[in-house]
Order: C-alpha cells, then sequence, then structure tokens
C-alpha cells in the first residue's frame, strides 16, 4: 500500500491533506481508498482521490477529485466532481494560504512566494504579501 501525495506547506513542511493519484486513462472512477481514508482521519486531515487527465505525456487537461475524509458525502458511491487543471492548482493554492497563520517560518513562506514570479501575482497570495 502508498500514499501518492502528501500535500505539504512550502515552507515549514506541515502536511495540509493526503491523496491517492490515479491516472485516468477513460476507465470507471472507482479506486480503492479505506487505508488513506483511515490514515486521513487518524491524522486530522482531508483525503481526496483524484484522477488526472494528460495532453500527450506531461500536460495536465483535468481532474476529477472525490473528498474522502474527513467527511464523505454518499460514502463509497459518491461521485467525483471535474475541475479543470487551475481550478485544482488554486485549491493547492488555497491550502498553502488557509495554513499560513498557523506556519512556523511564515518569514520562509512569505519569501518563497514573493520569489516565484507565477505565485506573487496570483490573488490567492495577496492577504498574505500585504
Amino acid at each position: 500500500m502508498d500514499v501518492d501525495k502528501v500535500s505539504t506547506c512550502h515552507a515549514c513542511n506541515e502536511p495540509l491533506f493526503l491523496a491517492e493519484t490515479v491516472k485516468h486513462t477513460g476507465q470507471e472512477l472507482i479506486k480503492g481508498h479505506s487505508m488513506i481514508r483511515k490514515l486521513a482521519i487518524k491524522a486530522g486531515l482531508p483525503a481526496f482521490i483524484v484522477w488526472y487527465k494528460l495532453v500527450g505525456d506531461e500536460m495536465p487537461l483535468y481532474v476529477c477529485v472525490k473528498k474522502i475524509a474527513p467527511d464523505y458525502k454518499n460514502g463509497y458511491e459518491s461521485e467525483p466532481v471535474r475541475k479543470s487543471f487551475d481550478e485544482w492548482l488554486h485549491y493547492l493554492e488555497f491550502k498553502q494560504v488557509e495554513h499560513f497563520p498557523k506556519c512556523k517560518k511564515q518569514w520562509l513562506f512569505i519569501k518563497k512566494v514573493k520569489e516565484d514570479p507565477i505565485a506573487k501575482n496570483k490573488r490567492t497570495y495577496a492577504p498574505i504579501l500585504r
């Protein structure tokens, strides 16, 4: 068994959520996930299954996301939500910003955002950079 993704703060490495990732090749959006769900609940973290569709070998086109912890509406039968890759990136940025008030390395967080030519111009990070 494995955990495919542990999203962490880019400054202090605090875990933000867990995810099981699956390349979407047209198969049904079904994936076993009891272990990662249990780990997430024990850790007090959200967890997701993320199916991703690529154009070619590397360019992400979209993701289908199913939240499996802590809340789990409709359980195993719940339908994943399709999101553009930009929407998913926005969620990843949101999780960083949500964590910021608790970050033990806020100075490094701000430094990394300011030094990133894309991140420093995103509205998501504006409240931190004021």
